[in-house]
């Protein structure tokens, strides 16, 4: 009997450390403060941490998908003239080449835009529980907390206004 529960014990024991320490970044969920990272566009280095005060759409995307490209363009139109909301539209394009073409043909704010360098985005996928296929949007508060995962519109014109 005593086996039986010392093998008991060492299971949960086992799952609670693998939960863990799965790839799926806490910090990147509702209620949590958003991880911070820094990211370059044409000469700027930004980091997230430096739109504290306002509310950030980090939206993250690829032209190679069609949704989340048509995601870019809405939220990029939405924000345009806010004071109080700002884009940060992280891309995952196969070249900074195919983005910039993709961002003229769009006619996209580029202050608004960031493309992730190959060499970072196992660091960025890592903080923010993502991978190349994880196409979405965080709404970050004026805090720097994650309020919204892929946010309705209702929920994005509460913000924006």
């Amino acid at each position: 009997m005593k086996k039986v529960y010392y093998l008991i014990a060492t299971l949960v024991l086992v799952i609670i450390f693998a939960s863990a320490s799965s790839n799926i970044s806490s910090d990147s969920r509702i209620g949590n403060a958003a991880p911070n990272f820094t990211i370059g566009n044409n000469d700027e280095v930004v980091t997230l941490n430096q739109f504290r005060g306002k509310y950030v759409l980090l939206n993250i995307w690829s032209s190679a998908d069609a949704e989340s490209r048509l995601e870019n363009m809405r939220l990029n139109k939405m924000v345009a003239g806010s004071d109080k909301v700002v884009q940060m539209a992280v891309n995952f394009d196969r070249s900074r080449a195919l983005f910039s073409e993709v961002i003229t043909a769009d006619s996209l704010d580029i202050s608004g835009q960031f493309y992730c360098e190959v060499q970072d985005r196992a660091q960025f996928h890592k903080k923010w529980g993502t991978d190349d296929q994880s196409y979405c949007t965080f709404l970050i508060n004026d805090k720097g907390v994650v309020v919204a995962v892929n946010p309705s519109n209702k929920e994005l014109a509460k913000v924006v206004r």
